[in-house]
Formats: structure tokens, sequence, C-alpha cells
């Protein structure tokens, strides 16, 4: 399964640099006086409206030949239509709105695995997260400081539940958590609020956001590709989705004799093996006869599934010598793909391992082992879920979710929380 980044989970391949290097028996110079043209010309250019027609139509044809079932939940009919009406569109869009109504189409599959990457490059320097369904700014550019931990009422004059709901029709998702580990980024990237007609001005929008019961209005600009900040929280990793950042590390609680074990992704370092850092890690939890071993995924949304396979092996024997220990797992809206996986090799290790957290990002039951094709004119690629995954049926371990893994104690941290430094379900898990 795709392995997706660690944080704030969304594919962005930036549409000014891609390029074509990957096309083989392809003219390339062709490809790039192509995309040339897409990119300098807006639909008042026949050749231009002509080279993303062929796109659509290309991209109408291959999807559902390369996808392991494109009609799962959207009939051929309607993703048909829906294709058709974009190419009787394309004169009267700009780039922007073609590839926003493409991502519509994918995302209307509703397979999180499969979905367009574009990116144009700008974005504002504040980072964003969902407290019980409210968007707040948990980070800022120092210029904008006084944003801090504000919760955003409106963009533009747009209200931001109507954003939330217009940008909720870009993520491919499966369920409600992807879409709360998704939107972030959605609202960090001026090009799909342009695209959506939200923001009028890609390069500057103003955010109306209440603080101390007032609401205030700050003119944010926008940065571009390259340009950095000086954000106001300059830690790596926060109270959200673990201490690390990095695919694994861990952590011995000598006041709670705990292991605390953070698993962010599927996946060899090039610095030490999985398998190196497993033997040295359960070598520690021997020795010290370990009581509690926490198992944190909340920041896992994928990679190779076989990775973690030493450590649940090495769990499994150790449960069993060990009378009384204590398994947890901590999981949340940006647990998916193989971090879904790794829930139950967990389980199957320990039966009795108690889950803490929200609900997953990702499905029990699932497409993915992901692969991708480009537009042939913009270059611009799509990627396409090549296999479904049945975890109700591979493992014993059953869990009442509908389309994500419920956990066992339901643990959602507050803006409050966040604010002072408290992580919730890691405390809760010490404390038990």
């Amino acid at each position: 399964m795709r392995n997706k980044s660690l944080r704030f989970l969304i594919s962005l391949i930036l549409l000014i640099v891609i390029t074509a290097s990957s096309c083989r028996g392809i003219n390339k110079a062709v490809i790039s006086i192509d995309r040339g043209i897409i990119l300098k010309n807006d639909n008042t250019n026949e050749k231009r409206n002509q080279l993303l027609t062929e796109d659509i139509k290309f991209f109408k044809e291959e999807l559902p030949k390369h996808h392991k079932n494109l009609f799962a939940n959207i009939t051929k009919e309607e993703f048909d239509e829906r294709t058709d009406q974009l190419i009787d569109r394309v004169d009267q869009l700009n780039n922007k709105q073609v590839f926003v109504e493409l991502n519509k189409i994918i995302s209307s599959a509703r397979d999180a695995h499969t979905s367009i990457s574009y990116w144009d490059g700008f974005s504002y320097p504040l980072q964003f997260w969902i407290f019980d369904g409210k968007v707040y700014i948990v980070n800022t550019g120092k210029k904008l400081e006084e944003m801090m931990y504000t919760q955003v009422r409106k963009i533009d004059g747009v209200a931001i539940e109507d954003i939330m709901t217009q940008l909720t029709t870009l993520i491919s998702h499966e369920n409600e958590s992807w879409v709360f580990a998704m939107l972030p980024d959605y609202l960090g990237a001026p090009v799909f609020l342009h695209g959506l007609g939200i923001v009028k001005n890609e390069t500057e929008a103003v955010f109306t956001v209440e603080k101390d019961g007032k609401e205030m209005d700050f003119t944010v600009t926008a940065l571009e590709y390259g340009e950095s900040t000086d954000y106001v929280n300059t830690k790596v990793k926060d109270v959200l989705l673990g201490k690390y950042d990095q695919n694994y590390d861990y952590e011995y609680l000598a006041d709670q004799n705990s292991l605390y074990f953070e698993y962010n992704a599927c996946a060899d370092m090039d610095s030490k093996s999985f398998a190196d850092f497993n033997n040295e890690m359960m070598n520690m939890v021997e020795e010290k006869d370990v009581n509690k071993i926490v198992v944190d995924l909340r920041c896992n949304s994928g990679g190779n599934s076989e990775v973690l396979n030493p450590f649940t092996k090495r769990l499994k024997d150790y449960v069993k010598k060990k009378q009384g220990v204590k398994v947890y797992i901590l999981i949340g809206r940006s647990t998916f793909s193989s971090g879904m996986f790794a829930i139950y090799r967990v389980k199957e290790s320990d039966p009795e391992a108690i889950s803490v957290g929200e609900p997953t990002g990702g499905a029990l039951d699932c497409y993915g082992e992901v692969k991708s094709i480009n537009l042939p004119n913009s270059q611009i690629p799509v990627s396409y879920s090549t296999k479904y995954f049945e975890f109700s049926k591979d493992f014993s371990y059953k869990n009442e979710g509908v389309g994500t893994f419920l956990p066992d104690i339901a643990l959602q941290p507050t803006m409050e929380d966040y604010k002072n430094g408290k992580d919730v379900v890691l405390e809760y898990v010490l404390a038990d």
C-alpha cells in the first residue's frame, strides 16, 4: 500500500516542475511544448483547450482500465457523463478549475488511494487542525502570531462550513476521519480554494477568525514555492501525532516501567533497518521486564505491511512469557493504509491489546497497492489502486467500525489540550 506523508497526509506534486522523465518511448520535447502551452495559456487558446480535452479523454479511457474496480461506488454511466460534461466546459474553465473538476470525479469513486496530484506552489503560512468538527489555526508565521489558536470562521467572506463541504468533494476518502486528516492540507493550499471559486486572488486572502469571543480579519499573503517563513511553533512534532519525526523510535519510561514505541511509517530507515531497531528495542523490553507496551500508530499512514513483522513476532512471544503485561495501540485519523494492517498485526500478537484514540482514517476493507499514470499533455499524475484488501477476512479479530476502525476507548484532544501541550491519549494509557 502507498506510504503517505507522515504529518498532514496529502500527495501534492508541484505543477511547475513535474517532468516527463518517466515516460518511455514518448517524445519528451513534444511533451514539454504541449505542457508549456497548457501552463502559459488560458481557456481562450484553442491549442490549450485541445490538449486538455485530450488529457480528459485519456483519463476517461485509461483510469477504468487500470483501477482494480473503479465502479464500486460510482457507475460507469455517471463517470462517463461527468467526464463528458467537463470536456464540454474546458473552454470555459482555467487550468485550476479543470483539475479541481477532475479531482471531484476521482474522489466520487470513494477510494482514498486513488487521487490526482497537482499544486502550483502557493501555500498559506498557516497550519490548521480540526477539533470537534471546527477549524483552528495551530501554527502561523511570526508576522501572523495573533492568529495562533483562533477558530476560522470565514475565508474571503465564505463561511468555513461551506468551505469544508466544498473541499470534501475533492478528498478521496472512505470515512469522515480521513476527511478531517486531509482538510488541513487543502485549507493550506490556495490552489484548491481558488479552483473552487472560494478565493478570488490566489496570492492573498482575508481570514476571519474568532479570538476571545470576537471576530477579527487578517489579510494573509501566500508563500511562493520555495519560500519559507518563521513559524511560531518550532517543534517538529506535537501532542497530536506523537514525539518523533522519523519512521520509528522508542523511549523507555522508567517511572511506569513502560515502552513507548512510535511507528510512523511502514518503511525501513537508511540509518537503521527496522529489524535492527526492533532487536535493540525488544532486548531492552526483556531486560527491563517491561509491564506496559504502548504502540503509537496515530501518524502511520502506510508503506510496506511486512516491515512490522519482527516486532509482532517478538511481542507475541513476550506476551506469552510475561504475565500481566498490558499492550495499548494508539490510533487516530491519520492511521491509514498499512497503518491499519499494523493494528491487526498487534491485535493478532495480543488479542487483549486495547486501542485508544480516534476512529482511523483508513477503512477496514480497502483498495490499495497504488500505481500511477500521467495525463499525456499536462503530465499531471493520477494514482490508482490495483488490489483490494479485506482485513475483515484476514484476521480473526473483528471491529464494529463501518469503513473505519473504532477504538476500544475513544479519546480526542481539544484545542485547550493542544495549547497546553497535553497528549491526553498517551497520558491516559500511562495512567491506566
